[in-house]
């Protein structure tokens, strides 16, 4: 059944003019509202490996330093060991465009590079010897983390950047 406006029909009394106003108005909040929220950046950038069994652990860590939403993250095979190891050259591009966008975007003040024991893609970096030797996997780690470091403060030398190395438990050996 079609039912036809006329001034008398008494549906449309409900919306006075104050009404539509104030209807437009909140619509035009909602519509607005993500571009209203001021984007007072993230207090820092993750760079980690892509390998499942730290995902938890990882976002663990990242929310015990008080940055739940307050982070952004890059996650590559190897992460930090990625950006560095001359086998994954051609994935820097990638990485370093991922920086400087979230720097840019996000007013991000720290870089957070965390590599992680048993790394398929650290032992492509640097051999399989890493997978045997827990010295020497620490060693190439952090020499990759150092690495790491070092090209990030040249890109943006603004940028805090600590390293990190996690152990299968979730916990993490600070690098210097």
């Amino acid at each position: 059944m079609t039912h036809t406006h006329h001034a008398g029909c008494g549906c449309l009394a409900a919306l006075s003019r104050r009404h539509l106003i104030g209807f437009g108005l909140g619509a035009a909040v909602a519509a607005a509202g993500p571009a209203l929220a001021v984007d007072e950046g993230y207090e820092a950038m993750l760079m980690k490996c892509i390998d499942p069994r730290f995902t938890t652990d990882t976002w663990k860590y990242m929310t015990s330093r008080g940055w739940q939403n307050k982070y952004s993250q890059f996650n590559i095979a190897g992460g930090p060991i990625a950006a560095v190891a001359p086998i994954f050259q051609e994935w820097r591009a990638a990485w370093e465009a991922n920086l400087d966008i979230s720097v840019q975007l996000h007013n991000v003040k720290r870089l957070i590079g965390m590599a992680h024991r048993d790394c398929g893609a650290a032992a492509l970096a640097y051999g399989d010897r890493i997978k045997t030797d827990r010295a020497f996997e620490t060693e190439m780690l952090s020499q990759g983390l150092r690495a790491f470091r070092d090209q990030a403060s040249k890109r943006q030398p603004q940028l805090v950047v600590e390293l990190g190395i996690m152990d299968l438990n979730g916990t993490v050996e600070t690098v210097a």
